[in-house]
């Protein structure tokens, strides 16, 4: 019984040296198990490893340490090693492959990494497939177990597409930093993105301060924030808008807060994502300013078209009425000197004849304004004109009203008539005068000056050049807007009834332009006004006064005119007058009823008075055939206006003898002698 117990005990008692030999089998798997579990995770990685190298899209070549290819990439037999492929290149070695020289290159990157150890990188061009693109190299320096450097990784990017787009951008760049118009780029929130030279140079931003903030914050005026906005979520959230691809105008702000007309352009950009919007942004306020001047200008132009067509209509009533005049006048004239009246009726003609000439003295001033009445011109100096008008001006506004001039002594020559330059200067001092019933002061000035292209499209239709500017100021009552546009017109007035005729401006305005000058006005209601008038510059010298020879008496009773009147009642007082005092006259209705007389009259013509403007023929052109017919015939004019037809433009050519109707018996018979008695030329 003792020995089986001690048989069982020795039993269940293990033996030492099997233990330990058990522990050290069980430790050996564990650990062969964890080996190969870690194989199979490296396995793994190298497999990833290989895979990102063969699929990535770069191309890489292995090298050792004689520079002898030893692995590459698919990538790189697929873009980098023709048609054979990867295999083609191993053991090649690297210049072979890359730079395709004898020897290696100074700026081999593989080269440079097995010899520092550190990284490498150089830019090449390459010939692949038959197209040389832009490549980038990098050599990585790889260590072996003992720490030295025995072999390189060479990656190879294709930078040429890279290269394309950073151009792209470049000349992007270029485009938005010279565009002449404001352009930003906002994304869906409407932060700006982009904002260019222009930009800054419009709003007062530079781009850096620019960028990040919202563009309805920084330039949009804080009353139309809220429905900008607004625009932008719903076109956002439901691609609709009513304002992209649309030319807008509409106000912007600066960064001093000031506001500006501006015109905008909203596109959007075709991305992916959420919607980017490029704002086209162009300043208006030069255009808005030349549409403004152009406006003026057009306004100017239309009040002078209507200046010329109400001139055109003064001249026609204008000449007219002179006929009758000339009539009234004259049958006046001629029933005075017949045998004595009655009193009472000598009483009526003198009442007849002062009424014709008050409206012979309107209708001169509508000639005036009209531009058709005849001018002497002259070369004269202003300053002397108005220096000795001076007198006169003080006794015609009024001791209460302070008269100074200001007169610059060098003052250019003009050439114009100088009794009408008088009644220039003495219109505007009455105008004056009336302007301040309380007195006030009258300055006339004068001075050389130079019209510029500028002015002359500010100021239609003046022309640029040379002139003598004479400037008539007042600190009178002004004038508003809708005044000053009409002053120039004939009969208009602001004075009350009775106190005047509404022809003194016109009178002024025609002159002037008559004289090849222009007149501009400034006023404003309780700031007085200004009249400027440019008057061209001449070189010439001034005129030199000769005493006029005075006519020879005459009776006349061997002299024969040729009268040519249109209008019957005209020709028929002006042959009553001539013929009174002696000289025979043949009458004709007409230009060719005139030419017909002086083919079938044998006798002499020693003159011929014609009127200017007639049907069929006018005077002008009637002395042009007499001149062959009659060639001893002196001509002289008479007319109810001057046009083209004798006078260039109202003036007076040198040698031309004219007669201004209404005319009188002493005016007609006076004129014909003087004419008559003129040395033939």
């Amino acid at each position: 019984m003792r020995s089986a117990s001690r048989n069982a005990r020795r039993a269940e008692v293990p033996d030492a040296s099997e233990s330990a030999h058990d522990r050290k089998v069980a430790e050996g798997e564990r650990r062969l198990r964890s080996l190969d579990e870690r194989l199979r995770v490296l396995e793994r990685e190298r497999q990833k490893l290989s895979a990102l190298l063969h699929h990535t899209d770069a191309g890489y070549l292995s090298f050792d340490g004689s520079l002898k290819a030893v692995w590459a990439n698919e990538v790189f037999g697929r873009r980098f090693g023709g048609a054979s492929g990867a295999g083609s290149i191993l053991g090649r070695s690297c210049n072979g492959i890359l730079c395709a020289r004898p020897e290696p290159c100074e700026e081999c990157p593989a080269a440079k990494a097995l010899a520092t150890g550190r990284l490498a990188h150089h830019e090449m061009r390459l010939e692949t497939g038959g197209e040389s693109r832009d490549i980038y190299v990098t050599a990585l320096p790889i260590r072996s177990l003992a720490g030295e450097v025995d072999e390189t990784i060479v990656m190879l990017q294709d930078v040429s597409d890279l290269k394309v787009l950073r151009q792209s951008e470049a000349r992007k760049g270029a485009i938005l930093d010279t565009a002449l118009d404001a352009i930003l780029t906002i994304d869906h929130l409407g932060t700006i993105t982009e904002f260019n030279r222009a930009a800054e140079k419009m709003f007062g931003y530079s781009r850096a301060e620019a960028m990040g903030r919202e563009m309805a914050q920084l330039i949009i005026p804080e009353n139309l924030r809220d429905q900008h906005r607004a625009g932008l979520g719903q076109s956002v959230a439901t691609g609709e808008s009513r304002i992209e691809n649309r030319r807008l105008e509409m106000p912007a702000m600066r960064r001093d807060g000031t506001e500006f007309p501006v015109e905008i352009i909203i596109t959007r950009i075709p991305l992916p994502g959420s919607p980017v919007f490029t704002c086209y942004v162009r300043d208006l306020s030069e255009r808005r300013k030349a549409e403004e001047a152009l406006r003026k200008s057009e306004e100017q132009l239309r009040q002078s078209q209507k200046m010329e067509a109400v001139g055109l209509l003064a001249g026609g009533i204008a000449h007219d009425f002179n006929n009758l005049l000339t009539v009234i006048g004259g049958r006046c004239d001629l029933l005075r000197v017949r045998p004595p009246l009655d009193e009472s009726i000598q009483k009526e003609i003198e009442v007849i004849r002062n009424a014709s000439t008050r409206a012979s003295a309107l209708t001169h001033q509508l000639l005036a304004f009209s531009r058709r009445q005849v001018l002497a011109p002259k070369v004269l100096d202003l300053n002397a004109v108005i220096s000795n008008l001076l007198p006169m001006l003080q006794r015609l506004i009024g001791e209460d009203i302070n008269l100074g001039t200001k007169l610059q002594a060098d003052i250019g020559n003009v050439k114009a008539d100088p009794g009408q330059i008088e009644q220039v200067v003495m219109n505007l001092a009455v105008n004056a005068r009336d302007a301040m019933a309380q007195g006030g002061k009258l300055l006339i000035e004068t001075q050389n000056t130079d019209v510029d292209e500028v002015y002359a499209r500010q100021h239609v239709p003046t022309q640029p050049g040379r002139y003598v500017l004479l400037v008539v100021s007042d600190n009178g009552t002004g004038m508003d807007r809708d005044t000053q546009a009409r002053i120039f017109e004939p009969f208009f007035t602001t004075k009350e009834q009775g106190k005047g005729t509404g022809l003194g401006l016109a009178t002024v305005y025609g002159i002037v332009k008559q004289s090849g000058g222009y007149i501009w006005v400034y006023s404003e209601v309780g700031h007085g006004t200004t009249f400027k008038i440019y008057i061209p510059r001449v070189d010439e010298a001034l005129a030199i006064e000769t005493p006029a020879r005075a006519p020879a008496a005459g009776a006349g009773v061997s002299e024969t005119i040729l009268l040519v009147e249109d209008e019957e009642i005209v020709r028929s007082l002006a042959r009553e007058i001539l013929e009174s005092h002696g000289y025979r006259v043949l009458e004709a209705s007409g230009g060719r009823e005139a030419l017909q007389i002086c083919e079938r009259f044998e006798g002499e013509i020693q003159m011929v008075l014609t009127d200017v403007v007639m049907p069929e023929m006018s005077g002008r052109v009637l002395a042009g055939h007499l001149a062959t017919v009659r060639p001893k015939a002196k001509v002289l004019y008479m007319s109810g206006y001057m046009g083209d037809a004798i006078a260039r433009h109202g003036m007076l050519e040198a040698g031309v003898a004219y007669l201004q109707k209404p005319f009188t018996i002493e005016s007609l018979t006076q004129k014909v002698r003087e004419v008559l008695d003129r040395p033939a030329s």
